[in-house]
Order: structure tokens, then C-alpha cells, then sequence
């Protein structure tokens, strides 16, 4: 394997761990501590902002890396490769699960989360901060049976 395929995988274990880490960092810490706080819903907006510009970085990271892999590890763009043997499968599944989170997170940061935010701002009707808390939490989900795979293809590729 030459320098730039370890270079590839390592940044895209950061992006993933900066990835699955925000998604952690903001309902175990950020919320508890601001549930109080007069100015929650200000806060919550400016770190929901930070977060999806830097999320979306990782996720561009995320995708960038994981084609050079494949690239580098001299994986076949075809459709036999991606159909018709287990290790291929598992990278099928890998993207379309990596689709699922570009869908999820679209929706969940330009739609539900700032509905959500605007929402609370005027009223307590909560069906988008429900809609919003549900989509981070199947992105989540989906990020960890990404890592997972993932792990699961570094080590051969078969369950």
C-alpha cells in the first residue's frame, strides 16, 4: 500500500470520528447543560449552524476519502464487483447507507432542525423539535453501522 492510501484512510477516520463524535457531543453535553439557560434556543441555533458547516465538511471528507480508498486499494467500479462477492456487497451497502445519511442529514439540518428552532421561538407546539430529535437520532444510527462496516471491510470483509 503507498503513503497516500494511508494518508486516505486516516483522514477518513477523522471525518468519521468528528463526524459520529458531534452527533454525540451535542445531545450528551450541549443540551443538558444549556436546559435551563435563558438563552438555550440562541445557543442551540449557533452551535446547530457550526456544527452542520463542519458536519457537511466531514461528510464531503468522508465520501472524497472513501472513493480515493477504493481507488488506491485498486477496487473495481463495476457492477459485478458491487453485486456478486460478499466484500463488494458490503461496500454496496456502505453506500447506500452513506446516501441515506446525506438524505437524513439534508433533511434534519435545512428542514426539521430549523423549523424546530423557529418553532420553539414563537410556541410550544413541538412536532418539528420531535421530527428533528428523531432524524439525529437515525443519523446517528446510521453513522455507527457505517463505522462498523467499515470496520468489518478492514478486516476482510465478511461477517
Amino acid at each position: 500500500m503507498s503513503l497516500w492510501y494511508f494518508l486516505s484512510v486516516f483522514l477518513h477516520i477523522v471525518f468519521s470520528a468528528f463526524w459520529i463524535g458531534g452527533m454525540l457531543f451535542l445531545p450528551l453535553v450541549i443540551l443538558p447543560e444549556i436546559k435551563q439557560h435563558p438563552d438555550r434556543i440562541a445557543i442551540l441555533y449557533k452551535t446547530g449552524l457550526k456544527f452542520r458547516f463542519y458536519g457537511w465538511i466531514a461528510l464531503v471528507g468522508l465520501l472524497t476519502t472513501g472513493l480515493l480508498n477504493m481507488h488506491l486499494r485498486g477496487m473495481p467500479f463495476t457492477w459485478a464487483f458491487f453485486s456478486q462477492n460478499a466484500y463488494g456487497i458490503l461496500v454496496s451497502w456502505k453506500l447506500l447507507i452513506f446516501t441515506g445519511i446525506l438524505l437524513v442529514s439534508g433533511t434534519h439540518d435545512f428542514l426539521f432542525g430549523r423549523k424546530a428552532l423557529e418553532e420553539l421561538q414563537v410556541s410550544d407546539n413541538k412536532n418539528f423539535k420531535l421530527l428533528a430529535r428523531w432524524s439525529g437520532r437515525i443519523n446517528l444510527l446510521l453513522a455507527l453501522v457505517m463505522a462498523f462496516l467499515g470496520l468489518v471491510l478492514s478486516r476482510g470483509g465478511t461477517i
